[in-house]
């Protein structure tokens, strides 16, 4: 079955505080970003610290992504902005390996402008493609659709399959996020129609790599990315079972990313065991 995990901090130091988030929120997968999630520069990375955490993870069977800072925009019109963006994802990818993770997330981005998607999507293979032919091998570069605001080149399912059809990469995978696919007018509201829209993103794009399961302070449509803790927004806890009703789910990480991580870690085991066949028992 799926592992579930949460967003960790590692500003003390991935073996300091990492390992402990990890063990105190009962994490079989983490996530954290490397340096300030509203920065271009990372601060530099202690290369034995991350050797330890990579042994520490590798042994305890846990898998780590890494999320890129929220500055980051293939999309942008912006030369300067798209430099930087390259060079930050680029050292993104670089301790990602380093550090032993599955992938590393990437918001989609923003045409800032609606008259510059057109471009921006068709743009995306060569922005992306020098950038993946130079990146160590290892780390996946998953793609995560937002929640629709601010001229976004990917938020529901019909943008999120057209973007990738316009990457058109194989290399890049798909990291979904509840509370985005809420804000951006999916409809979650049950388990079968969680579990849908998921499955049909998976098979649109080819891939699903990584789940970030938060529920949504605003409502369906808000097209507002604000993250709620898991049912206490409009989204709730009842659809959550649909995770883990579908072989086409079964076996994605989990990933909450709300304070209060523990309980919602807490809440999908239970959600996931009731949903696990006993043993002997007829499938």
């Amino acid at each position: 079955m799926a592992p579930i995990g949460a967003a960790i901090r590692v500003s003390g130091g991935l073996m300091k505080t990492g390992v402990r988030e990890t063990r105190e929120i009962g994490a079989e997968v983490v996530q954290f970003f490397s340096g300030n999630p509203r920065g271009w520069r990372a601060p530099a990375l202690d290369v034995a610290d991350a050797s330890a955490f990579r042994d520490y993870c590798g042994e305890a069977g846990i898998s780590v992504f890494i999320h890129a800072p929220y500055l980051l925009n293939v999309g942008s019109p912006d030369p300067a902005v798209l430099a930087n963006t390259v060079a930050a994802l680029t050292e993104c990818l670089r301790r990602a390996a380093l550090i032993g993770a599955i992938g590393v997330v990437l918001h989609a981005g923003s045409s800032i402008t609606p008259d510059f998607r057109a471009e921006a999507l068709r743009r995306l293979p060569a922005v992306l493609g020098p950038l993946l032919d130079a990146a160590p091998a290892g780390p996946r570069l998953l793609i995560e659709p937002t929640a629709g605001g601010g001229a976004a080149l990917a938020s529901d399912s019909a943008s999120t399959v057209e973007y990738f059809a316009a990457l058109d990469d194989e290399r890049v995978g798909l990291c979904l996020d509840t509370c985005h696919l809420h804000a951006a007018g999916e409809d979650l509201s049950t388990p079968y129609r969680l579990a849908k829209v998921l499955r049909g993103l998976a098979s649109g794009v080819g891939r699903l790599d990584l789940l970030h399961v938060n529920d949504s302070h605003d409502p369906r449509g808000s097209k507002r990315d604000r993250h709620a803790r898991l049912g206490t927004g409009s989204l709730g806890a009842a659809p959550l079972a649909g995770l883990f009703g579908s072989p086409a789910l079964r076996k994605v990480p989990i990933l909450v990313e709300t304070e209060n991580a523990a309980a919602g870690v807490e809440l999908l085991k239970g959600l996931r065991a009731s949903a696990t066949p006993a043993r002997g028992a007829t499938r």
